[in-house]
């Protein structure tokens, strides 16, 4: 029977696909950088990081799809009996694709599974690596999937603070003081909240980016006539 995809058409289908890889890697290491403010590197790297997942995972359907299309019937059924041969290793890395989407997860997150918690220290096709006091622990995703989980604290959260703002008639001019200092994290938005029945005093949640201390921040709001404080 005839085909109508060749091996040298997989071959160059191959080469394309590789070559887009690669400009996302490269754009993964070099675009982030144009971007002087944190929160915008932050977004930028973790929109390159979903794409380039779901990029693999298309590429490799897009590969299969292209083998059984160069003879159906042999193919079709050798990759059926490597699908049931793989299929734990297969169903793995689809919920490692979907447990890396969440915008939570990343490298350095604290994340408890079950009875186990640990750093998330690495991330590898079928599961992750955890960093647990006793020494580093392989995760598959599929366990992680199985028993859920629960991320107990993110480098974001370590900077994460509540303070009191004194005498705030305008509270959007904060918001747009906040915005010009790079110690400010935007992934997380800051939020003013009115504190009731006090005139003029809200309370502010923001969160800072890793170093960066309240003092400073305390200091730069200063500058601007803005007066905070951790009591009332």
């Amino acid at each position: 029977m005839e085909t109508t995809l060749t091996w040298l058409d997989v071959l160059k289908l191959s080469i394309l696909l590789i070559a887009g890889l690669l400009v996302l890697k490269t754009l993964q290491i070099w675009l982030p950088q144009f971007f002087k403010r944190k929160s915008v590197f932050n977004k930028i790297s973790n929109y390159l990081n979903s794409t380039i997942e779901l990029y693999k995972l298309i590429a490799i359907l897009v590969l299969l799809i292209a083998l059984v299309g160069i003879n159906y019937k042999i193919h079709g059924v050798v990759l059926l009996l490597g699908l049931i041969i793989t299929f734990s290793y297969i169903k793995s890395y689809l919920h490692g694709v979907i447990f890396k989407l969440n915008p939570l997860v990343k490298k350095g997150s604290k994340i408890t599974v079950g009875d186990c918690e640990g750093q998330l220290y690495s991330f590898l096709a079928f599961g992750v690596i955890l960093n647990q006091r006793d020494g580093n622990r392989f995760m598959n995703y599929s366990f992680i999937e199985k028993n859920g989980f629960t991320i107990t604290q993110t480098d974001q959260d370590a900077g994460s603070h509540s303070v009191y703002v004194h005498d705030l008639e305008n509270p959007s001019r904060l918001l747009d003081v906040l915005f010009d200092n790079p110690m400010v994290d935007f992934n997380i938005k800051p939020s003013i909240t009115k504190v009731i029945d006090q005139t003029n005093r809200h309370v502010l949640r923001v969160t800072l980016e890793k170093g960066a201390g309240m003092e400073a921040l305390r200091d730069y709001l200063q500058q601007h006539n803005i007066t905070i404080s951790l009591t009332k």
